[in-house]
């Protein structure tokens, strides 16, 4: 008899029971703890996941993620770009929903860089080696690959940018917006220096103020390489007060007004050499205006400027002074008008009434002249209307008989017309009835031919046979021998009736005329 407390191999365990209570290994029991825990646990792992490890950048912003473990970064730097390092990652999350572990990361959310329609950004890296001395521009990446610390030349355009705070600055500066009727005058601020030094405006691509201005249009460029200066090239108009000296030692104030322009070709030389609207106004226009009205003024008593005498000499002169010395300067005046000199008063009143006596006496004298004028006039006149009665008269007279002597002809070529018409026409009737008759004589000719030949024909026919009845007895029976064999077949119609009668047979006793 076995022994109940041994175990033996592939057996059973043993249960023990003990108030209802079993002891040992279950599966089934085993089996639901490990699926409570497993369930535990990925309960656990989900909420740990999902509100400790999820990244989810909304809408217009990134995620910067920092690295909490890994290889050192080098000394004097503050981004990680190598993978495996420690520190602020370069490249930020974009939109999305992403999963780290916070015992591993950290990250921030960061708005990304707005662009406005109308700016520029200027990206500065805050991360790299240093440039060379001397240098502050660097490109996005070198030659060699790396990523030098400094300013980055090519700038941002309007537009939405996912940039990493930490690594790079933003600077927004306003795009350069040249309307109609205005250039650009460049300065290129970075550059090689210029192959011919101390000069005014240096070779394109040379570090100065360069010689082609910028059109009309809306430029993105980076301040730190160019800087535009805004010239306008459209008409301007500045009205001025000036005075100078006459001869005898009076002076006159003088107003005017000059409408110029800038040589949009040469507008970059006009801004280095002059400078702006303001600058050409007060160094070109002005001043040629006051030099040229005291050198051309002091020529001229002044009788002669009030009395008005020299007035449009004066004009034509300053017009023609202030377009040579401004285009000169690449300056071009397109009109320039001196609108009113005024006199001064103590001397203006005494001349001014001479001048009217002088007006009087001259407008007196005219009215005489005129007056007599038109006294030689009037006498003309007459002299001239009565030549023309008489060339008239004479004329109506001269015109009168030639009309006449014209209706004549004209009445006598009318008849010998009309008489010409009317022979032709005759002619042409007797024309017409020969030839109606012709016709109709020809037309009997052949009729009477055509019967004639048939008549001798159908004589030669019927010659033979002797008379015309012969003749048509054997036209008949020409045209019934073909046919006999048929009609004689035929048991219809009235040639068969005899035969039917005689083929008819009679038997004894029977009645006469009825059918066997």
């Amino acid at each position: 008899m076995r022994d109940m407390n041994t175990t033996h191999f592939g057996a059973e365990p043993p249960r023990h029971e003990e108030d209802g209570a079993r002891y040992g290994f279950s599966p089934m029991r085993f089996g639901l703890l490990a699926v409570l825990v497993f369930g535990v646990t990925v309960v656990v792992m989900f909420v740990f996941a999902w509100f400790f490890c999820r990244i989810e950048p909304p809408s217009g912003f990134c995620a910067v993620l920092v690295r909490k473990d890994g290889a050192d970064i080098p000394a004097n730097d503050i981004i990680a770009t190598k993978t495996g390092q420690k520190g602020i990652q370069l490249e930020p999350l974009s939109e999305g929903r992403y999963f780290r572990n916070p015992l591993y990361w950290s990250w921030t959310i960061e708005p990304l860089v707005q662009i406005k329609e109308g700016e520029v950004g200027v990206m500065i890296r805050q991360f790299g080696s240093s440039p060379p001395a001397g240098n502050f521009l660097v490109h996005q990446k070198e030659a060699d690959g790396a990523m030098l610390r400094g300013v980055i030349d090519e700038p941002l355009r309007p537009g939405t940018y996912r940039i990493n705070p930490s690594a790079y600055y933003v600077e927004k500066h306003p795009a350069v917006k040249i309307n109609p009727g205005e250039v650009g005058v460049v300065t290129l601020r970075y550059g090689p220096p210029p192959s011919q030094p101390n000069t005014i405006l240096v070779n394109d691509g040379e570090r100065g103020v360069q010689p082609s201005p910028l059109r009309p249009g809306t430029y993105y460029l980076n301040p730190y390489i160019y800087r535009v200066d805004i010239v306008g090239v459209q008409s301007h108009k500045t009205e001025f007060e000036i005075s100078f000296l006459s001869k005898d030692g009076f002076r006159f104030p003088v107003k005017g007004a000059v409408e110029w322009a800038v040589d949009e070709a040469k507008a970059p030389e006009v801004f280095v050499l002059i400078g702006d609207e303001e600058d050409i106004v007060n160094k070109v226009i002005l001043r040629s205006a006051l030099s040229m009205s005291r050198i051309q003024g002091s020529k001229y008593t002044s009788a002669d400027v009030i009395s008005g005498t020299v007035r449009k000499a004066f004009q034509d002169e300053f017009n023609k002074h202030i377009t040579s010395e401004s285009s000169k300067k690449n300056v071009l005046v397109k009109a320039a008008l001196i609108s009113e000199i005024e006199p001064p008063e103590r001397i203006s009143e005494p001349i001014r009434g001479r001048e009217i006596a002088i007006q009087t006496t001259g407008k007196y004298e005219r009215e005489i002249d005129r007056a007599k004028s038109d006294a030689q006039v009037a006498q003309q006149k007459k002299m001239q209307d009565q030549r023309m009665r008489f060339v008239t008269a004479e004329t109506t007279s001269t015109n009168d008989v030639q009309k006449a002597t014209k209706e004549q002809q004209v009445q006598l070529i009318a008849a010998q017309r009309d008489l010409e018409v009317t022979r032709k026409d005759l002619q042409t009737a007797e024309n017409q009835a020969l030839a109606i008759i012709a016709t109709g004589q020809g037309d009997a000719d052949v009729i009477s031919y055509t019967r004639t030949a048939e008549a001798s024909a159908l004589k030669a026919i019927i010659t033979p046979f002797g008379t015309g009845t012969t003749y048509a007895r054997y036209l008949y029976l020409q045209k019934i021998a073909p046919n006999i064999e048929s009609i004689l077949s035929n048991t219809e119609g009235p040639l068969a009736e005899p035969f039917r009668d005689l083929s008819r047979s009679e038997k004894p006793g029977s009645p006469k005329g009825g059918a066997q």
